[in-house]
């Protein structure tokens, strides 16, 4: 999907690699507000409701494990880190404006969209790859992971001195993730989705491959 946009507009891509890959059913309730599928938690929205201007996959350089325990999903989140050479995590990336972008990491962390800017403003991003932004516990490690066209491309994660203890994401938490997966890599069958959270820390040892395989092969349908 792509929309013309405002030369007004400051615009990132946001790199997602969790549940907001599901566009409609969770990444849309950061935008507009809303409670997400499988979540007891209601997001407030951004102050900017207007919808990404583009939708793209991506694959980066880093691998994903899930770490500690979140009241609305009832289980651990997803989080990146380096790792392997070869380690790679599937996203999916939306183009916003910097100041949605600065308000969906609010949201991420618990933080009222009062206008707190927290996020650097886009012309400090090319001074840096890494940022870490203090006032925010859980996603509170910025990375600039590279740029599409004329626009950084923007995700984050835990700091590491700061990270939750690995622990098991719940099955509503997984079931959008696969839900988002599928809608992301629609050719992609669902035994190889088991496979790859299979090796996911937090996920490889403390969930079953058949239990798993029955959360994805029922995961919501987008």
């Amino acid at each position: 999907m792509k929309n013309e946009p405002s030369p007004r507009r400051e615009l990132v891509w946001y790199a997602s690699y969790g549940s907001n890959l599901a566009y409609q059913k969770r990444f849309l309730c950061y935008i507009k507000g809303g409670t997400p599928a499988g979540s007891r938690k209601r997001n407030s929205g951004c102050r900017d409701i207007r919808p990404p201007l583009d939708i793209r996959p991506i694959t980066l350089d880093f691998e994903l494990f899930f770490a500690g325990h979140f009241k609305g999903w009832g289980g651990a989140a997803a989080f990146i880190r380096r790792g392997e050479v070869n380690a790679k995590v599937l996203g999916r990336m939306y183009l916003i404006t910097d100041e949605q972008f600065n308000d969906v990491v609010l949201q991420e962390n618990g933080r009222k969209v009062d206008g707190t800017r927290l996020v650097p403003q886009v012309e400090q991003l090319a001074n840096g790859t890494e940022y870490l932004l203090p006032e925010l516990k859980t996603y509170g490690h910025m990375l600039v992971v590279g740029n599409e066209g004329a626009h950084p491309v923007l995700t984050f994660t835990t700091a590491e001195n700061n990270a939750p203890p690995i622990g098991p994401p719940s099955e509503p938490y997984v079931k959008i993730i696969a839900a988002g997966m599928k809608e992301t890599y629609p050719s992609m069958e669902d035994g190889e989705i088991v496979e790859y959270l299979l090796r996911a820390e937090g996920v490889k040892g403390w969930i079953q491959p058949d239990q798993l395989a029955n959360w994805v092969a029922n995961s919501w349908g987008i």
